[in-house]
């Protein structure tokens, strides 16, 4: 497995193991990209390099949620917690999908607003340091893609599925995934897998 692969598949689930709960950051003016930088470098406890200071990511999607990554030469940003409200979250130990899918509410819609928040929020969340593709590109094999897309199944899950494009690296060629976000009927992120992997 391709070193960036391997760091994707890791840092989405479980890039924190000690940020087990919400940080209070009230104190905080996360308006301003001053605030939230003194917000972010408390949270860490070291001064954020200039590279990582534009790991932000502020969607109209997702309202009063700021994702924020820290930066690699080899990759560019990549996600590592969100901003909810005034609270930081860090890796799903602390419930951080849960959180933002309830946040964008979750608990008072029906499954096609569901499938609805939870493609946002893999798309504009927790992918959104990677190219999520959209349409079919030229060099794609016919019959392999499919746009973004989240069903509900019998049991009440919600599953999304999308194509991204990952960074370049080290790699020859251009590396795709298809990836899949399974999430409970209360919006919990159970699992994450990539279904397929093409180099073009």
């Amino acid at each position: 497995m391709e070193p960036f692969t391997r760091l994707l598949t890791i840092s989405t689930l479980f890039m924190c193991f000690a940020c087990a709960g919400a940080q209070d950051l009230s104190q905080y003016d996360l308006s301003t990209e001053e605030g939230l930088t003194a917000a972010r470098e408390a949270v860490s406890g070291k001064q954020l390099g200039a590279y990582s200071k534009g790991c932000v990511r502020r969607s109209p999607d997702l309202l009063n949620i700021i994702v924020v990554g820290s930066f690699a030469h080899d990759r560019g940003c990549a996600f590592r917690g969100a901003f909810i409200g005034s609270s930081y979250f860090e890796g799903e130990e602390s419930g951080l999908s849960q959180r933002a899918l309830n946040a964008l509410g979750w608990e008072a819609s029906d499954a096609g607003r569901r499938e609805e928040l939870a493609r946002l929020w893999v798309e504009k969340g927790l992918l959104s340091f990677v190219t999520v593709l959209a349409r079919k590109g030229g060099d794609f094999p016919i019959g392999r893609f499919q746009p973004p897309r989240a069903i509900t199944t019998k049991d009440g899950e919600v599953v999304v599925r999308v194509w991204v494009r990952l960074p370049p690296g080290r790699r020859r060629g251009t590396a795709c995934q298809l990836l899949e976000y399974r999430f409970s009927d209360n919006a919990e992120l159970l699992g994450r897998a990539t279904v397929e992997e093409l180099v073009l």
